[in-house]
C-alpha cells in the first residue's frame, strides 16, 4: 500500500496517527516507503489497506486506513536478504534508463550491443546499464523459477544449472576483484557459495575464498561466534536493527566521487536515524533504543494483544501496561546483547 503523495501538514496532523522521535512528529509518511511502518516479517506480519486484508487477522490499526495483518506465514528472509539490493539509478540518467527499460521489457533488444559497450565504461554512473540487463534477465527467468517452485524437474535442473554457473563466476570475480567484492560482502548477512561435502574442497573454500570475503564484517551485529539463537525475541530485535539500519542508509545517492548524487535523506525518519552513532552495546541502550522503542510502539501499541509476543516473555498478570513495560525491557536487553561490541 504505497502512498505516492503526502497530504498537507494540517491533514497529516488531524487525520493520521503519529509518534515522536527526537522531538519530531512522525507518521506513516515519515518512512522510506510511505505507508509501510515497521512490521515483524519474522512473525508473518505486514501492512495493508483496511480493504485489502483478505479476511486475515488484523493485529493493529492506524488512522485513517492502515491495518497490521497476520499472514500466518512467518519467515526470516530478512536475514538472508540483508544488504541485498541493486545499485541506485542516478537522477541524471533517469530518462535514459526509463527509455531503454521500456524497450527491453517490451522485447525490443535492438540496443543490446551498444548498451553492452557502456558496461565497459569506468565509474559508477553506468551502473544503470548493469541494472537494465539484470532486470531483463530476471523477467525472462521468472516463469522458469515459478515452474521449478511447482516441482517441474526440467525447470529445477535449469535453475540449478544457471545458479551454479553464476555462483562459480562470482567466485572468480571475487578472487580477481577482492576489494570491490568485499565492499558488498562485508554488508551482507549471507553470501552464495558452491558447497561440497568433500573435506579438502570444503577447507580450501573456507580458507582461501570465504574467509577473504569477510561476510558481515561491517554489519552492526556480530555474525561469527554469535551469542544468540534464532528464538523469536532475537529475530524480532534483529529485524528492528535491520529496519533502523536501512533507515540510516536512507539517502538519495552517495555523492562521494559522484557529481550527480544527492546525499540527503529521502525520509523524515531516515534523517533522524542517520544521526545515530554506530551500534555498540553502549549506544544500543543510550541512542538506538529510544528510536527503536518508538518505531516498534507505533506499530504495536498493545503487545499484550499479540499472541506471539505473549510467548516471548514471562509475565504474571494480564495487565496491558505492565506487560508492555516487561516486554519492552526484554526487547531492549536483547537489542543490547545483539550489538557487535
Amino acid at each position: 500500500m504505497y502512498l505516492y503523495t503526502a497530504p498537507s501538514d494540517e491533514k497529516r496532523e488531524s487525520d493520521y496517527d503519529s509518534f515522536t522521535v527526537s522531538g519530531k512528529r512522525m507518521d506513516v509518511f515519515s518512512f522510506i516507503l510511505p505507508g509501510y511502518p515497521f512490521a515483524a516479517i519474522c512473525l508473518g506480519h505486514y501492512w495493508a489497506n483496511e480493504k485489502e486484508t483478505d479476511d486475515k487477522p488484523v493485529i493493529a490499526k492506524l488512522r485513517p486506513c492502515f491495518c497490521m495483518v497476520d499472514s500466518g506465514e512467518p519467515h526470516n528472509d530478512f536475514i538472508k536478504n540483508w544488504g541485498l539490493s541493486m545499485q541506485e539509478v542516478h537522477d541524471h540518467f533517469d530518462d535514459e534508463y526509463d527509455f531503454y527499460q521500456q524497450q527491453f521489457f517490451s522485447g525490443d533488444l535492438s540496443h543490446e550491443a551498444s548498451l553492452g559497450g557502456k558496461l565497459e565504461e569506468s565509474g559508477s554512473t553506468m551502473g544503470w546499464v548493469a541494472n537494465l540487463f539484470t532486470e531483463k534477465a530476471w523477467q525472462l527467468l521468472k516463469p522458469v523459477v515459478c515452474s521449478a517452485e511447482s516441482g517441474n524437474p526440467s525447470a529445477i535442473k535449469a535453475i540449478s544449472f544457471l545458479t551454479h554457473l553464476l555462483t562459480n563466476s562470482l567466485e572468480g570475480i571475487a578472487r580477481s576483484n577482492r576489494q570491490e567484492v568485499r565492499k558488498i560482502s562485508a554488508n551482507r548477512f549471507c553470501w552464495p557459495v558452491l558447497h561440497s561435502p568433500h573435506p579438502e574442497l570444503k577447507t580450501e573454500q573456507q580458507d582461501n575464498y570465504i574467509a577473504n570475503l569477510r561476510v558481515g564484517s561491517k554489519l552492526p551485529v556480530r555474525l561469527e561466534r554469535a551469542r544468540w539463537s534464532d528464538d523469536p525475541l532475537s529475530m524480532l530485535a534483529l529485524e528492528l536493527i535491520r529496519f533502523v539500519y536501512d533507515l540510516r542508509a536512507d539517502r538519495e545517492m552517495d555523492t562521494r566521487g559522484d557529481p550527480f548524487g544527492d546525499y540527503s535523506p529521502k525520509s523524515e525518519l531516515g534523517e533522524v536515524c542517520q544521526s545515530l552513532p554506530e551500534l555498540t552495546k553502549e549506544t544500543a541502550k543510550s541512542h538506538w533504543w529510544p528510536v527503536v522503542r518508538e518505531i516498534f510502539s507505533f506499530s504495536y501499541p498493545d503487545p499484550l494483544g499479540v499472541e506471539e509476543f505473549r510467548e516471548m516473555v514471562t509475565y504474571k498478570q494480564d495487565d496491558s501496561s505492565l506487560f508492555k513495560s516487561a516486554f519492552l525491557n526484554a526487547l531492549r536487553d536483547k537489542l543490547v546483547s545483539l550489538a557487535r561490541r
